[in-house]
């Protein structure tokens, strides 16, 4: 393994911790309030989670979009 795989390695596992850190203060938080709430809700309705559909970038869009990251993370444009 080299040091760049290393360097991605760690960084890929910091960035696991805190998203499971994260999850569990929202756990933490969720927990509170259901356990303050008068009237529960009904759990199909607590389950249902909207689908908010993608939205359709144009090719010009995601032409601006591709190089606005490519210009942020410092590559070089010909």
């Amino acid at each position: 393994m080299t040091p760049y795989e290393l360097n991605l390695f760690i960084n890929g596992y910091y960035e696991k911790q805190k998203q499971e850190q994260e999850n569990d203060i929202t756990l933490a938080y969720l927990t509170a309030y259901w356990h303050r709430v008068k009237k529960m809700p009904a759990l199909k309705d607590v389950l249902k989670q909207p689908q908010q559909p993608k939205k359709q970038m144009s090719n010009e869009q995601m032409f601006e979009r591709v190089k606005a990251l490519n210009a942020a993370f410092g590559g070089a444009t010909y």
